[in-house]
C-alpha cells in the first residue's frame, strides 16, 4: 500500500552535473539516519515540460511510495542531474511554446515552489566529464560516432546553440560541461547561500570532509560517515541495450540471441520447458555451454564487421581534448568568478 505523504516540500536537491560522481553521492547520502532520499536516481520534476505540468502534490505522492521517503522529520531530497543542463526538456504537445527557455527557466521554478530548498551542485573537469558522458552513450548502443567525430560536430556554432535551447542527449557532450553559464541562471534566481558548490576531485581525494560540508548545509548531523565511503558507483554501467544493428549487443542479457535470451524463452514455453526439463541436467550443461561459445564467436564476427562501433570506441585525440579545453576556457572564468576560486581542473591543466 503506498504511504501518503505528509509533507509537500523537499528540502535539498542535488542538481548535478552529470558523470560527475551524483552516483556515489546520492549512495552516501541515502545512508544518513536522518536524510531520505527515493531508492533511485533522477526523479525529475522541473526539468521536464511533462511532469512539470502535473500536480505537485501528486509528484510529491509518488516520491513517496519509494521505500525511505515516509517520514516527514527527515530532511527530503532528491538527486537529480537533469536541472543542471540549461535548459527544459520539452513536451512535443507543446510545441514552440519553450522558445523563450534558458538557463535561469529550471532555477526559477525550483525556487518558485520551494523557496527555502538547498541545492547542491558537484563538478567534475568538464573535458572529463564529456568523454565520460559519450563513452556512456556507445555503452548504451546509442552512439555511433567517435568522440572526436561528435565533438567537431557539437562545437559548430549552430549546433552549440541547438543544445542550449533544448537538451538532448546526444547533444550534451561539450553543453553540459558549461557550468559557469549554467550556474549562472541559478545565481540569478536563489540566494547565494542556498546554493553549494562542490567537485568531484574533493569526493574522490576527501570524500569525509565534502560529506560533512554537504551535511551542515543540508541542516543533518555532520559527524555521520556512511560505511560506503572509498566505494565508488556507477549507474552507466548499465546491460547493452540490445539492437539488430549493434553485434556487440547480440551477447547482452536483452537479447534474444544470448543464453540468457534463449533461456527465457524456453522458459515462457510450455513445451520448451516441458521438453528441457526432461534432459538430463548433464546434457543441459552441454548444450547451453555449446550454444554460449556459438553465440560468443558469432557476436565477435560481427562485431569485427561493424566499422562504425570499431569508431565510436576509439581514443579521443589530444587535439581534440584541447579544442575542448579552448572551448571552456571562457566558461570556466566566469565560473571562477561566480565561485571566487579556481576549479581544481583550473590550477591542475589536467583532464580527470
Amino acid at each position: 500500500m503506498a504511504v501518503r505523504a505528509e509533507k509537500d516540500t523537499l528540502d535539498f536537491i542535488v542538481i548535478g552535473a552529470q558523470k560527475a560522481g551524483t552516483s556515489s553521492l546520492f549512495q552516501h547520502l541515502r545512508r544518513h539516519p536522518e536524510i531520505s532520499l527515493p531508492t533511485s536516481k533522477e526523479v525529475p520534476y522541473f526539468s521536464h515540460d511533462a511532469a512539470y505540468g502535473r500536480d505537485w502534490s501528486m509528484y510529491m505522492r509518488n516520491l513517496a511510495q519509494y521505500d525511505g521517503l515516509a517520514d516527514p522529520t527527515r530532511k527530503w531530497g532528491t538527486v537529480t542531474p537533469h536541472y543542471m543542463v540549461g535548459g527544459v526538456y520539452k513536451s512535443a504537445s507543446r510545441g514552440a511554446q519553450g522558445n523563450g527557455y534558458d538557463e535561469r527557466t529550471v532555477p526559477t521554478r525550483i525556487y518558485k515552489r520551494l523557496p527555502e530548498v538547498r541545492l547542491i551542485a558537484i563538478l567534475r573537469d568538464p573535458v572529463a566529464r564529456a568523454v565520460s558522458h559519450h563513452r556512456m552513450m556507445v555503452v548504451r548502443g546509442s552512439e555511433r560516432r567517435s568522440f572526436d567525430e561528435a565533438v567537431a560536430e557539437l562545437l559548430q556554432s549552430d549546433a552549440l546553440g541547438r543544445a542550449r535551447r533544448r537538451p538532448r542527449e546526444m547533444m550534451g557532450y561539450v553543453t553540459w560541461g558549461e557550468y559557469g553559464r549554467i550556474l549562472s541562471g541559478y545565481r540569478d534566481v536563489l540566494p547565494r547561500e542556498q546554493l553549494l558548490i562542490t567537485f568531484t576531485a574533493e569526493l574522490e581525494s576527501e570524500p569525509e570532509q565534502l560529506l560533512r560540508r554537504i551535511h551542515e548545509f543540508i541542516g543533518v548531523s555532520a559527524s555521520f560517515a556512511p560505511d560506503s565511503l572509498g566505494q565508488r558507483f556507477h549507474t552507466s554501467r548499465l546491460e547493452r541495450s540490445f539492437s539488430w544493428t549493434s553485434p556487440s549487443s547480440w551477447m547482452s542479457p536483452s537479447s534474444p540471441l544470448s543464453p540468457q535470451g534463449v533461456g527465457g524463452a524456453i522458459s515462457r514455453n510450455q513445451a520448451a520447458r516441458a521438453v528441457w526439463q526432461r534432459m538430463p541436467e548433464s546434457q543441459q550443461r552441454r548444450l547451453a555451454g555449446r550454444y554460449a561459445r556459438i553465440a560468443r564467436r558469432a557476436a565477435l564476427r560481427n562485431r569485427r564487421s561493424a566499422p562504425n562501433e570499431v569508431s565510436a570506441n576509439a581514443a579521443p585525440s589530444a587535439a581534440t581534448l584541447e579544442q575542448l579545453r579552448e572551448h571552456y576556457a571562457e566558461d570556466t572564468d566566469r565560473l571562477v568568478a561566480l565561485l571566487g576560486v579556481a576549479p581544481p581542473w583550473s590550477a591542475s591543466g589536467g583532464t580527470g
